[in-house]
């Protein structure tokens, strides 16, 4: 196998430091960097190039993983994922060895695949795009992680006073196309005139919405668990006849991959569309908050990443 840069995160979930090395002599011919040697993630590129590596490992977690991924986009220079993260929704997503040494097997026996990166006005998503009530508590929560709980309160604050918005679709196909089967409640009237509508914009209240590359994101949650990420589409679901208790136990019930039917949740598989709102609304980025991204313009770009895969 060719030469390749081998980029790991010393931060990354609680790995030990010992097993950097091992990682590298299970890969073979590499380069070793690490996360903050290198600088910044975008410059994996080139200093592949510079070191005349023809492929690129990442050990981190989901953060890591996807920066690195990013700038790899539309370059033909193959991605190797290794585990060292807390939830690991990019390699979940994927069907890749979550043990370190496993993945390392999948990168070496060489075979790789194109997946799809999902693009929100030019910025690109792995994971999923969330606006709503789960962007806007998403700093907050950021927060908490880092060990300031007293934001706990305003946490809980924010929640009971916020309030559903509407959101206005335009999808690039009819509704009743897009529409998933059996992602609804098929006896409600709005969903029976929607899967019969030739329509493509529609207008719905609601207190989020998720927009997904992949199955998994944040705490693993299965928002989208027949989500692939290589056919070319998005899920978009829509949680427009939810309460904040609903909403929150249905979070709950799907949380660490686990599924479970919502029929009060609309779904809809599509390559593009666009979202607006009467407002600015909070929007994040496979859980990174984004500023001044609003309205949405978003498409699936098939197979724009070239991943090592063991299938």
């Amino acid at each position: 196998m060719s030469k390749g840069l081998f980029i790991h995160n010393p931060k990354a979930g609680k790995q030990d430091a010992e097993l950097w090395p091992q990682l590298a002599e299970a890969l073979g011919d590499v380069e070793v960097v690490s996360l903050d040697e290198l600088g910044d993630a975008k410059n994996a590129p080139a200093r592949a190039k510079a070191s005349d590596c023809q492929w690129i490992a990442v050990a981190g977690g989901d953060g890591t993983v996807e920066a690195v991924a990013a700038s790899l986009i539309g370059k033909n220079i193959p991605l190797g994922i290794i585990t060292a993260g807390t939830y690991n929704n990019l390699a979940r997503s994927l069907n890749l060895p979550l043990e370190p040494l496993e993945a390392c097997a999948v990168i070496k026996a060489g075979k790789t695949r194109p997946i799809d990166v999902g693009f929100a006005n030019g910025h690109p998503f792995f994971e999923a795009l969330g606006s709503g009530l789960d962007a806007a508590l998403y700093p907050l929560g950021e927060e908490i992680k880092s060990g300031r709980f007293h934001r706990w309160i305003d946490f809980f604050r924010k929640a009971y006073l916020y309030h559903p918005e509407k959101f206005t679709l335009t999808l690039d196909r009819p509704i009743s196309q897009a529409l998933v089967h059996g992602s609804f409640n098929e006896n409600h009237h709005l969903m029976r005139r929607l899967a019969r509508h030739q329509t493509s914009e529609l207008t719905l209240s609601a207190l989020m919405l998720t927009v997904s590359n992949g199955p998994f994101f944040g705490m693993n949650f299965a928002v989208a668990p027949d989500q692939r990420m290589d056919d070319g589409l998005l899920t978009v679901t829509v949680f427009s006849r939810h309460s904040k208790a609903q909403l929150w136990w249905h979070f709950f019930s799907i949380a660490f991959g686990k599924r479970e039917y919502c029929p009060k949740s609309i779904a809809l598989r599509v390559s593009g569309l666009k979202i607006s709102s009467p407002k600015k609304m909070p929007v994040h980025l496979d859980g990174t908050p984004q500023k001044n991204l609003w309205p949405l313009e978003i498409e699936c770009r098939r197979g724009a990443l070239q991943v090592f895969h063991s299938a």
